[in-house]
């Protein structure tokens, strides 16, 4: 067998996934067999605790790979494979040593290997001494998405989102749009975003006025990713007491590390990164605990950080630096077009009466999302307390929607649009 001298042997780094994905697509472009791990499953079991993945690294070109994972006293050997043209060299048996040691260190007493069966692989296999179990019957299953949220996730009081979420959200294309390109896309599509060297974002800050859909924008990620969604609330710490609040906060990340994924929010983030003190709910420590955990997004994948506020200028700039946040990203007030899209969105919901969006649209100048759901229900509510008082069967009518458009108070004035144009140009970076 030939030796590969200048390949080095040496622990999995993060920096090592790009080349990792394109060695794991030309193998699985190489093999006939169906492999027993998708490229999402090894992502996945990467920073698993427990896991462990040593490398071929062929002088910046990873030429091979082990990945195995350590439950108890039983070591699982879960992936062996090596580029097709050091398929004929000792590459294999390098790794097999290399990661056996490692599984060995941490108190592995019995291995198993559960690999693609190739020649190479189980003539390795058996000559370090590993036979085939008689018995045994490897069966396989996927598991829906309703049944694999932890009970870590239900002390957490986080959920898994409905599908389908992202797509319904209507209006605010401008804010919809920033956020598929630059946080979903690279979150959904790892190994593209890989192969062009793009970073899938860790940790990100939406901005805006209140009532502008910050939280349902967070939870339309957690729903196009497929991932929990769990939201950290300060006010709740706060209620904690000083001594209690900063070993709450590191608790309930340690927890959040814990899960295969999430995306993890945090609304009315100036309660914990205000400019000044006397503004914050919680105590300066609980700060600099968040500060301080704010890195661990960026190395564990399949988390993603999710930051809310309504006043984007209050919080402290240090806060707000590339290195802890990878965009800062505005979700203004509806436009017109948006407006009418959320409006038509509730009208074909609560009547089948002929209704002029435009009118409505016009009507609702300054209104949030929230503001016309809200109009939009009181507007309901009056059709049916209609029916119910007068006997009148028609659904909602024209005059019922104006009327409660000039019920309600528009959480936005001209004065909170121009604040936030001028934010976006301060603050905004995608």
């Amino acid at each position: 067998m030939e030796t590969r001298v200048s390949a080095v042997v040496r622990p999995y780094r993060d920096r090592d996934l790009a080349a990792l994905l394109q060695l794991w697509a030309r193998i699985e472009r190489a093999q006939s067999d169906t492999d027993l791990l998708t490229v999402d499953d090894g992502m996945d079991l990467l920073h698993v605790n427990g896991s462990i993945c040593v490398v071929a690294d062929d002088e910046g070109s990873i030429s091979g790979l082990a990945l195995g994972m350590a439950a108890g006293a039983i070591g699982w050997i879960l992936r062996v494979v090596v580029a097709p043209e050091d398929s004929e060299s000792d590459l294999t048996r390098r790794l097999l040593d290399e990661l056996e040691t490692r599984l060995t260190e941490i108190g592995v007493r019995k291995l198993i290997a559960l690999v693609v069966h190739t020649k190479t692989i189980h003539a390795q296999l058996n000559e370090r001494g590993y036979a085939e179990a008689g018995n045994a019957l490897c069966m396989e299953r996927s598991v829906p998405t309703s049944m694999a949220a932890p009970s870590a996730l239900a002390e957490l009081g986080g959920r898994i989102v409905e599908p389908g979420l992202w797509e319904s959200l209507k209006g605010l294309k401008d804010a919809k749009e920033i956020i598929e390109r630059r946080v979903i896309l690279p979150l959904a599509e790892p190994q593209l975003a890989a192969r062009h060297a793009v970073s899938s974002p860790s940790a990100v800050v939406l901005f805006g006025p209140p009532g502008t859909g910050k939280t349902t924008f967070a939870k339309g990620i957690a729903s196009r990713v497929g991932w929990p969604f769990v939201e950290i609330r300060p006010s709740q710490l706060a209620a904690e007491g000083p001594e209690r609040q900063a070993e709450l906060l590191s608790q309930t990340f340690d927890r959040i590390f814990d899960l295969p994924s999430a995306v993890v929010f945090v609304d009315e983030v100036e309660d914990l990164a205000s400019k000044r003190d006397e503004d914050r709910r919680v105590n300066t420590s609980v700060t600099n605990e968040f500060l301080k955990q704010i890195p661990r997004f960026h190395d564990v994948p399949h988390h993603l950080l999710t930051c809310a506020t309504n006043w984007v200028s209050r919080l402290d700039p240090a806060f707000l630096r590339p290195g802890r946040f990878d965009y800062v990203l505005p979700v203004g007030p509806p436009d017109l077009e948006a407006r009418a899209s959320i409006w038509r969105r509730y009208v074909e919901e609560i009547t089948n009466e002929k209704i002029d969006i435009d009118a409505l649209v016009g009507a609702s100048e300054f209104f949030t999302p929230a503001d016309i759901e809200f109009a939009a229900r009181k507007a309901a509510q009056r059709a049916f307390e209609r029916e119910h008082f007068e006997g009148a069967s028609n659904r909602a009518v024209m005059e019922e929607f104006l009327a409660a458009i000039e019920e309600t108070r528009p959480t936005l004035s001209a004065a909170v649009v121009e604040e936030f144009n001028a934010d976006t140009s301060r603050f905004a970076r995608y």
